[in-house]
């Protein structure tokens, strides 16, 4: 009997400390993702970029968002590869189909990343796998963080 209840005693305690070295673990993390700030790297292709191009680049970007998530420095993403419109004017009377270029480069995703500084920032968007097809990558940073749904 004296043996069982030591088992007992002896699982508990594993169990306990475990679970106290997960909760720790998962405020060591959240304490880390505080410290950090957030970035917006605002990806942009030419209107040249081809469906090729695309595909190409798809494997790069799905494997480097596994990095990043990886990393516990990615906080969400999204691509708007599609037709765009823009509205203008003092009641927004007028809207046109129309991408809004820079030089001859137009939005397509934007991602956002948590990073220690700027210059850490701009270091991950050298990695965006658009840059090898003419593309740009503008870095900003978030000045209220952000969080996710979910």
């Amino acid at each position: 009997m004296k043996l069982g209840l030591l088992a007992v005693f002896a699982g508990l305690a594993l169990i306990s400390y475990r679970t106290f070295n997960q909760s720790a673990q998962a405020l060591t993390l959240t304490a880390k993702h505080q410290e950090m700030k957030q970035f917006s790297l605002l990806v942009r292709v030419p209107e040249t970029y081809s469906e090729a191009q695309v595909k190409s680049a798809g494997v790069q970007w799905n494997n480097l968002i596994e990095q990043w998530k990886a990393a516990g420095i990615y906080v969400l993403s999204f691509a708007f590869p599609g037709e765009s419109y823009t509205v203008s004017g003092t009641g927004g009377e007028t809207v046109k189909k129309e991408s809004v270029l820079s030089g001859n480069l137009r939005v397509v995703s934007q991602v956002v990343l948590r990073a220690a500084s700027i210059e850490q920032a701009l270091e991950l968007a050298k990695s965006v796998p658009v840059l090898l097809y003419g593309g740009t990558v503008e870095v900003r940073e978030i000045p209220k963080p952000i969080q996710p749904a979910g």
